[in-house]
């Protein structure tokens, strides 16, 4: 933890004045060759043996060789010299290997940050042959003992396996035997531990496996052309050796710098019509809903309306069907006439069979080994099927860049890219995967440009939209039925929010069960409805729902939906990530002027009845200080606790949120707010500041959350109304043992509230 507030400051351009504070440097060479330069050794808390060799896989008229570290010859000597990184200078130790007169070469690069517990690796395969060859991996770092490596740890059961770019569950190091996706981490309770990951330049996917007790860190270079005489890199890798979170801030950041991240701008919410509808949205409904939020801005401010699958002709021609008799912009230009931003769905990749475009260039298809057109197999909402387009071909990269600026001359401010598959097989043999994805996306945001928000539906993190995007899904799809799913994916890659992009969860509904909506209720009862609709709300990216919104049932929870309009200013993030399996802590620390809070969801994942313990140093709260706990669903104080606070025993698949209030000395008799039922993050959001005297209490609200509830305040004093604006104050009960409830009705979307209250012995 020691380093986060400096990463922090990171973000905000001062990494010359982080570096020259942070306490401690890292001790010289604790990363190194060994003296022949085989290997790679490593010394880390908690780790009696790390080291591994390093290689690169290539493949000569169909036979893989290698070439590394290992069993060839050291060229002269490991090089030394310095460098710049995003966070910092590094040491730098180069070695260069070859065997005999083999026209192969292997180049190695470590650089160990000078003020970080981390170093990272690149491999160079070097061509010097008169013949093209086929790369296919590099193992960076390869620690099994067969490879000539090594890794031991005391205890291995301690140790966890967590994944950090794909849904897999935690596991022990003694039973983890798979690989995942780009980065995962491995920590025991006691914080020793390292996180492995790519940090760019972007040049190709990653795997991270532990198998057998051992590390293999890999870069998959998808058999790419190294032409006669030629060289090419390997991803760059980070090993942090710091404590989980200061890792995850480290490897999030390096790689937003290298990627070029975009977040010029911020979360959105409104409404999508996939789950309302799916595809057998129309015109009428689309109209019909837009005039119920323009109606209604108190409840539904000014946000996303979003048409999704069902107005197109057919895949690969997404101008309006039939349903849409007057056309996709004369439903944008409605849109945008309520005040709202009008959103559209593509698959830009996914072309129906008998596409005329299809059949005319059978060449830009994706096709499999064989040359046989990859398809998907007809459904109920595609049931023609659909065929892939090549995003490589060039006539494709026209195609592609015309469905997405036909939507921004129809209008369209916000667009939802969906089905993002981009094949295996590319027209240029020299790109990887990773590399094709990204320039799939530059093409995406050159055509939409600049002011077009872009939603890239992903499922899981990748990086080949990092830069061009501006949120991304990070779980499957939210059906009611499937909600403690989409939280493993959720709560685990909350790490990229405001870091790579704005997460979005997908959407939340106003109630567990509502006859109107298309879609059945929430099986395992009100319990995990509200656990779902608490984490969608403190994700703090998109906030969106999906529900016939004008009909009677709908209307009587709309305030559900309020409360979660924006998402979170504060986003939330899983407190126990690398340290549990189990997702059970989500929320945040705040900082405020006028009082420190912290806002958490504790859930019980399980399914059976669990009680769920808040540490409070872990939390950011302060320690040896007494602080109120508030619930937000039963809107009242719970109790004070000191230190930590154990939920009472939680139904499975349910969750408490609750706001934790520092009473502190120096504030004594002055009013403390420790709580607010207006939105999720419990005052993180509707309130944008306090201004507190011996006498008054002044209140600025913004215009999130809902148009009533109430606020209460610790107050050893009474607090009484004294005037407002924009908002009214119903009342102030005094509920006892100096709690106050003020109780405010009529907020005014749009507008500049604000209330009084008067102190008085």
């Amino acid at each position: 933890m020691k380093h986060t507030k400096y990463l922090k400051l990171l973000t905000m351009g001062a990494l010359a004045l982080c570096l020259q504070s942070i306490a401690g440097a890292a001790d010289q060479a604790w990363a190194r060759f060994s003296d022949d330069g085989a290997r790679v050794l490593v010394d880390a808390a908690g780790i009696s043996e790390l080291s591994g060799v390093s290689s690169a896989v290539f493949q000569v008229h169909g036979a893989s060789k290698r070439v590394g570290t290992r069993g060839y010859q050291l060229i002269g000597s490991v090089r030394q010299s310095e460098c710049a990184t995003p966070f910092g200078q590094a040491i730098v130790s180069q070695a260069t290997y070859r065997q005999n007169d083999s026209p192969y070469q292997y180049t190695l690069t470590l650089k160990q940050l000078k003020d970080l517990k981390a170093f990272t690796l690149q491999g160079v395969f070097h061509n010097y042959s008169d013949q093209d060859v086929k790369l296919q991996s590099f193992d960076l770092l390869d620690t099994r003992k067969d490879s000539g490596g090594s890794m031991r740890v005391d205890n291995a059961a301690e140790w966890l396996v967590t994944p950090l770019m794909q849904d897999k569950d935690a596991v022990s190091l003694a039973n983890a035997k798979d690989r995942y996706n780009e980065a995962a981490m491995l920590y025991r309770p006691n914080g020793d531990g390292l996180l492995v990951g790519p940090v760019g330049p972007a040049e190709a996917y990653t795997l991270v496996q532990f198998l057998d007790q051992a590390l293999v860190a890999s870069v998959n270079m998808d058999s790419v052309l190294v032409r006669a005489g030629e060289s090419r890199r390997s991803e760059e890798m980070i090993f942090s050796f710091e404590p989980s979170t200061t890792s995850t801030d480290l490897w999030t950041r390096w790689v937003a710098t290298t990627h070029g991240v975009r977040r010029n701008k911020g979360a959105v919410y409104g409404w999508c019509s996939w789950y309302d509808r799916t595809t057998k949205i129309d015109a009428a409904h689309v109209l019909d809903v837009t005039e119920t939020i323009e109606s209604n801005p108190n409840t539904f401010g000014k946000g996303i309306i979003q048409i999704d699958d069902g107005y197109q002709k057919m895949d690969g021609n997404w101008s309006a069907n039939a349903k849409f008799p007057d056309g996709m912009a004369a439903v944008a230009k409605r849109i945008r006439e309520s005040g709202n931003i009008p959103g559209v769905w593509f698959a830009p990749l996914m072309i129906n069979p008998e596409h005329p475009w299809g059949i005319e260039n059978p060449d830009a298809i994706q096709t499999n080994a064989k040359g046989i057109a990859n398809f998907m197999n007809a459904n109920p909402f595609h049931p023609a099927g659909a065929n892939w387009i090549n995003p490589d071909h060039p006539k494709s990269k026209k195609f592609l860049f015309n469905i997405i600026n036909d939507a921004r001359e129809r209008g369209f401010g916000y667009i939802k890219i969906d089905f993002n598959g981009i094949g295996s097989r590319f027209v240029d043999p020299t790109k990887t995967r990773l590399q094709v994805f990204r320039d799939l996306y530059t093409l995406y945001r050159e055509a939409a440009g600049e002011e077009m928000y872009i939603l890239s539906c992903l499922g899981s993190p990748t990086r080949g939209v990092i830069g061009f995007i501006d949120a991304a899904r990070v779980g499957p799809d939210s059906h009611p039925a499937h909600f403690n799913k989409c939280l493993k994916s959720v709560l685990r890659f909350q790490i990229y929010d405001n870091v790579w992009w704005q997460n979005d969860a997908d959407v939340a509904y106003l109630a567990q069960t509502l006859p109107s909506r298309t879609l059945g209720p929430t099986p395992q009862g009100e319990g995990m409805w509200r656990t779902w609709h608490n984490v969608v709300g403190l994700v703090g990216g998109t906030a969106m729902t999906s529900e016939p919104l004008n009909k009677p049932d709908a209307i009587e929870k709309w305030r559900n939906f309020e409360i979660m309009r924006p998402g979170s200013r504060e986003p939330a993030k899983l407190l126990t990530l690398g340290q549990t399996p189990n997702n059970e802590i989500f929320g945040f620390a705040a900082q405020r002027p006028y009082g420190d809070f912290a806002v958490y969801n504790l859930y019980n994942s399980t399914e059976g009845k669990m009680a769920v313990t808040l540490d409070f140093k872990t939390a950011g709260l302060p320690v040896g200080t007494k602080c109120a706990v508030f619930d937000f669903w039963s809107n009242k104080l719970v109790g004070y606790a000191q230190d930590s606070y154990t939920v009472a025993e939680l139904n499975p698949l349910s969750s408490s949120l609750l706001r934790f209030t520092p009473i502190v000395e120096s504030q004594a008799g002055l009013p403390i707010l420790i709580g607010s039922n207006l939105h999720l993050s419990i005052g993180a959001t509707e309130i944008d500041n306090i201004r507190l005297t011996s006498s008054t209490v002044e209140i600025n609200l913004s215009d999130a959350g809902a148009q009533e509830g109430s606020l209460t305040f610790y107050s050893e004093q009474s607090l009484k109304a004294a005037g407002s604006e924009n908002c009214e104050v119903t009342s102030v009960k005094n509920l006892g043992d100096n709690i106050w409830q003020v109780n405010l009705t009529c907020r005014q979307w749009g507008t500049s509230q604000s209330l009084s209250l008067s102190v008085a012995p």
